[in-house]
């Protein structure tokens, strides 16, 4: 069975009848101008389409060429390579905030998504250390344990969304105590990644970061938020509102920056703002954490097969190239 690593890449293909169509088109109106510029008696003269079977031949040639760029663009794969994997790295757990003021717009296109597009960047740089994802809001639950297989860990990131979490609001405690129970305690190097838009509902915060602390967890908040704020947006059966308190006022989701702070300090991460957040530098300062043996273990994962797709492809389209344009010819 085939597994399409991009299938939003499959579109491109709706380009291939389109293409046909203008092409069925253009030719007609061709033949409509030459019909009505020649004289009758000397059309049947003219090859309008010139060499058919060539014509025929180059068109085929182009069509197949995009159809099969098209495919290559989506990454098919099929097939399961087992790969071992044994080396030495540092435990990361992502915890990702997924509470409705993360659907707060003051971030474009708003936090949430843009919290998923760097922390996808940062598991992409994490190649060889073993990734765990949390997804939290006024409770905490655990998508992907520990693992190498960074893909598996980056699908698992993709789904978290506040329509899947069960208890509204923002517990950071809960997170962070759910976080670090994914470590193995005996491990050395423990580091999470919270990222949240700031705002902690929770009440039981101080004692998790302690547990985490006392656990060799250092913590990394990013904030993906502004100081300024935004209202919470809240569809409905009218369209869209925003959230409002219990005398009518819009609630401004804003950044808790003090206690993310507090909460790096305490266990010798680093807070990020989002203005100053990248994946390179996060990665940066994981890197100097001491590694240590993650054991031996192993995956299976999809083959990627576009390389052939892509291939033939470009031929068609070469071969296609260098087949002439028809010509009128004038027998």
């Amino acid at each position: 069975m085939i597994n399409w690593a991009l299938p939003r890449e499959l579109l491109f293909l709706i380009a291939v009848p389109v293409l046909l169509v203008l092409g069925w088109i253009f030719n007609f109106r061709r033949r409509k101008v030459y019909r009505r510029a020649v004289a009758p008696e000397l059309l049947f003269r003219i090859n309008i389409n010139g060499n058919r079977v060539v014509a025929g031949l180059r068109m085929g040639l182009f069509i197949l060429g995009l159809l099969l760029l098209s495919v290559a663009l989506a990454r098919p794969r099929w097939g399961e390579k087992l790969q071992l994997y044994k080396g030495r790295g540092i435990a990361v757990v992502v915890a990702l905030d997924a509470s409705k003021s993360m659907l707060a717009t003051d971030v474009k296109p708003d936090r949430l998504t843009r919290a998923k597009t760097e922390l996808s960047a940062l598991i992409d740089e994490l190649e060889g250390n073993a990734v765990g994802i949390v997804s939290f809001a006024g409770d905490a639950y655990v998508l992907c344990p520990l693992t190498t297989d960074l893909e598996a860990a980056k699908l698992f990131l993709e789904i978290i969304s506040p329509d899947l979490m069960p208890v509204p609001g923002t517990d950071f405690g809960k997170a962070i105590a759910t976080a670090t129970g994914l470590f193995n305690p005996s491990a050395g190097t423990k580091a999470l990644v919270l990222v949240t838009d700031g705002e902690d509902l929770g009440r039981n915060t101080e004692q998790a970061v302690l547990a985490a602390k006392e656990a060799g967890v250092r913590i990394y908040p990013v904030a993906i938020s502004t100081p300024e704020g935004a209202p919470i947006p809240e569809p409905g059966p009218g369209g869209m509102s925003y959230k409002k308190d219990k005398n009518g006022n819009v609630i401004i989701s804003r950044m808790d920056e003090r206690k993310l702070i507090m909460i790096a300090q305490l266990t010798g991460g680093r807070f990020y703002r989002l203005e100053g957040f990248s994946a390179e530098r996060l990665r940066a300062e994981l890197d100097r954490l001491e590694k240590e043996e993650l054991g031996g273990g192993e995956f299976s994962h999809y083959v990627e097969r576009y390389q052939g797709f892509l291939l033939a492809g470009l031929l068609a389209l070469f071969l296609a190239l260098f087949i002439p344009e028809r010509k009128i010819i004038i027998i």
